[in-house]
């Protein structure tokens, strides 16, 4: 467990060579456990960046690419807006745009993201791109779902104005500048990398209805991602060590995306699904679990009263897990929102203090609790194991 705690715990986001790293290894291992192996290839975009500057007369400020975002490097008038009303009536051509207030409370979905977008960002994307600014320079807070402060506005490599971002605590010096003729250095590319979605199976005796185990084993940019989700990918290959099929068939899918602009690991395995014309008759996720601190906690979707009694019935055998809130985010939801019926498993504290780790270098082995992972893969298997029963 160790060893792979360690394989995992380093920064891997898609297309990555730690990336590739760990889905080899994942391979190797369940092909150990005599999982039936399958593998979905898809191009994706890997990011590099490096120190980026604003200059205003004879002061800098250091600022950071937002991830995928194009290079620029280049001068002009900086321009400042913190309402749409702002924006729709500032001129943003040729000029470098400043956005702060109520534009910048919260990331923006990426513009192709498949499964939610919801239609302020899409109001506000499509209003920069008509603005038509040199760059987008963003100036935002705590995230409000993670530890990131500050964080990137933008995180889309299909957003083709260069953008960067920095802390509200520099939000009165860079509002008082705009009109200022400025000087922006954005040291930021994209390369094109191939990557790909793995999938391991054992085939019940109901070859086309199947149980479905994932968590996603890819990381943000900057993150070494122990908690977010090394944690998750441990449970789960414990978990499918524990395995026994006799009826459902069983798939273990480290999603390869989750964290992803264009989440491509997860839209290649449902297309998959759809091709074969499997039926997922229960979806189980793992992710942000194992917080030092704390216990595990499941939370329940499109489960009936019968399904749900079950899950909780095994509580008993398992002091490790609890019931816990609904979080609409993460794999889970994919499928929930089609009206699978799903389990997510998360630390119990996920919105008190487990997702203040999260995407950011802090995310070390150190907030992870090696002793919640067996037992929590003994909890699932015994829950896929009843499922299958029933």
């Amino acid at each position: 467990m160790k060893q792979l705690m360690h394989i995992l715990c380093r920064e891997r986001p898609v297309g990555t060579e730690n990336n590739d790293a760990v889905n080899n290894y994942l391979e190797v291992q369940l092909d150990m456990m005599n999982y039936h192996l399958q593998s979905l290839p898809f191009t994706c975009t890997v990011w590099e960046s490096s120190a980026s500057q604003l200059s205003i007369n004879d002061k800098n400020f250091d600022i950071i690419p937002c991830p995928f975002s194009e290079g620029y490097t280049g001068e002009g008038r900086l321009v400042f807006a913190d309402t749409l009303a702002d924006l729709e009536q500032t001129d943003c051509t040729g000029k470098v745009l400043l956005l702060g207030g109520g534009l910048t409370q919260t990331p923006l979905q990426p513009k192709n993201y498949p499964f939610y977008f919801p239609d302020e960002h899409r109001l506000l994307i499509s209003l920069l791109e008509q603005k038509s600014p040199k760059a987008v320079i963003a100036l935002t807070g705590r995230h409000p779902l993670c530890g990131l402060e500050p964080f990137p506005l933008f995180e889309d490599g299909n957003f083709k104005i260069p953008s960067a971002y920095l802390g509200l605590s520099f939000f009165e010096s860079l509002k008082e500048s705009a009109g200022q003729h400025v000087k922006l250095s954005i040291l930021s590319s994209n390369v094109s990398q191939n990557s790909r979605q793995l999938i391991a199976t054992k085939y019940g005796s109901k070859k086309n209805r199947k149980i479905v185990l994932c968590a996603h084993m890819d990381s943000k940019y900057h993150t070494p991602g122990a908690l977010d989700n090394a944690a998750g990918v441990a449970v789960l290959m414990e978990t499918a060590k524990k395995l026994l099929p006799a009826n459902y068939s069983i798939e273990i899918v480290p999603f390869n995306g989750e964290e992803y602009f264009e989440a491509s690991g997860e839209l290649s395995y449902l297309q998959y699904i759809k091709e074969k014309g499997d039926t997922v008759d229960l979806l189980i996720n793992i992710d942000s679990s194992c917080h030092m601190g704390a216990v595990n906690a499941v939370s329940f979707y499109n489960f009936s009263e019968q399904n749900k009694e079950l899950a909780v019935k095994l509580f008993q055998q398992h002091p490790v897990i609890k019931e816990g809130i609904p979080w609409y985010a993460g794999d889970h939801c994919a499928f929930a929102f089609n009206g699978t019926p799903c389990v997510a498993v998360t630390s119990a504290d996920l919105f008190e203090g487990g997702l203040f780790h999260t995407h950011t270098a802090n995310d070390t082995l150190n907030w992870v609790d090696m002793s919640l992972i067996a037992p929590t893969a003994e909890y699932i298997a015994a829950l896929v194991h009843a499922f299958d029963r029933k």
